[in-house]
């Protein structure tokens, strides 16, 4: 197959998220079992660039940026999705594309979808991550009176409306879109990527010699690490040489007010900021410490820095109620505590810190977890096989003669 995956974020230029960890990790998956794959992610800067990432090509697109004042995220949304169908249909007349993958978020397929042709159309899926329906009822945002709300859920749900099929990665998120857009949540697969389970992997490198709590992410409070740096705060005093390491991009000002917080608690070098780590770099940042910690305030699911962290041994603490349930396994691989929570975050913290037989066994058992739920190797061959099913399908509608045998 020659597959194209859309997706403004991919690694390492414009990574901040899950939904770049994913594009990754099926690219090269996809490719590892012989399928030509093509990415068209948003450029770092205002030209267009065309790469190699090993057998991948990359080929990053500006959009309007370059052209003209954007000044709202809804007419950002709308450019770049013609930017993006642009784009597609001048690789199509130079290799003949059999598959496209789109992310739901940013909807980044609404002017392809609408302008398909009627015959000779490419097959199209969209992988589904976490709604702006589900974003604006469990985060707050967007607010949902906002012209970007209004906008943002009618481009998604035209999305959905036109792909071929639609694939999810979690439970949870199919369930939003069944709720929200009126999809039948039978025709909603749930397969992810998964996670390299080789690269991902417990003992390549020695704990630090200070108790260490790690959190990979976005550094903002929807991703709880606000709320993380309270309770590591708060724990300091009974907890000896404890610190906190975030990695992850973080705004100045957001840096500067955890920096307040962690002073509150009296330990300057209690917070370590480390900033974007690559995925080569992150198992080292992983296995050196101690226990995973992102107590999102709401999941999508099922939450790939929850895996990753699984993966290299380590018990995790995430959000109860959403979709970080489908990866963390309470009380079996970590604790699952309640948005915002403070005490129960500070509670899950401390059990972990203070039982080294408790973390070694819920550690063992998310390992376990991973390879046996969360192998890439097994899930992208899940993929290949719902994209082969995708076009089989489009094959057996644009045939007659299967019209009239299967009648």
């Amino acid at each position: 197959m020659r597959v194209l995956l859309a997706s403004q974020q991919y690694p390492p230029e414009t990574a901040d998220g899950g939904i770049g960890t994913q594009t990754h990790a099926k690219a090269h998956g996809l490719a590892r079992l012989g399928h030509e794959v093509f990415v068209v992610s948003h450029s770092p800067d205002d030209q267009r660039h065309e790469s190699r990432d090993g057998a991948v090509t990359v080929i990053r697109i500006p959009g309007p940026d370059g052209r003209m004042a954007i000044h709202t995220l809804e007419a950002w949304w709308l450019t770049y999705s013609s930017a993006v169908a642009e784009e597609i249909a001048s690789l199509h007349r130079r290799v003949e594309l059999d598959l496209i993958d789109f992310a739901e978020y940013g909807a980044e397929g609404f002017t392809w979808l609408l302008n398909r042709p009627a015959v000779d159309r490419v097959a199209t899926v969209i992988q589904l991550h976490g709604s702006l329906a589900m974003l604006a009822e469990t985060i707050a945002w967007p607010e949902k009176q906002s012209e970007f709300f209004r906008t943002g859920t009618f481009m998604e749900g035209t999305c959905l409306r036109l792909a071929d099929a639609v694939f999810s990665s979690s439970r949870c998120s199919a369930d939003w879109c069944s709720r929200t857009y009126g999809i039948h949540r039978d025709a909603i697969d749930v397969i992810h990527t998964g996670v390299d389970t080789e690269h991902f992997a417990p003992g390549a490198f020695p704990k630090d010699d200070r108790p260490t709590v790690v959190f990979v992410g976005r550094i903002n409070e929807s991703k709880g690490a606000g709320v993380l740096v309270e309770a590591i705060a708060k724990l300091a005093p009974r907890i000896s040489g404890l610190q906190l390491r975030l990695i992850g991009r973080a705004e100045p000002h957001i840096r500067e007010r955890m920096i307040r917080r962690a002073a509150a608690g009296g330990r300057e070098d209690l917070v370590e900021f480390v900033g974007y780590v690559s995925r080569d770099e992150l198992p080292a940042h992983l296995t050196r410490a101690h226990v995973f910690a992102a107590p999102s305030l709401y999941e999508g699911g099922p939450g790939f820095v929850y895996l990753e962290a699984m993966a290299c041994g380590l018990p995790v603490i995430g959000c109860s109620g959403s979709g970080a349930a489908e990866a963390v396994a309470e009380g079996e691989t970590g604790f699952l505590v309640a948005p915002c929570d403070l005490d129960a975050l500070v509670d899950s913290l401390e059990r972990l810190l203070s039982d080294h037989g408790l973390r070694t066994r819920m550690g063992t058992a998310a390992r376990q977890s991973a390879l046996a739920h969360a192998d890439a190797r097994n899930c992208i061959k899940r993929i290949e096989s719902f994209y082969l099913s995708v076009l089989a399908g489009l094959h057996r509608a644009d045939c007659p003669q299967e019209h009239r045998r299967a009648g």
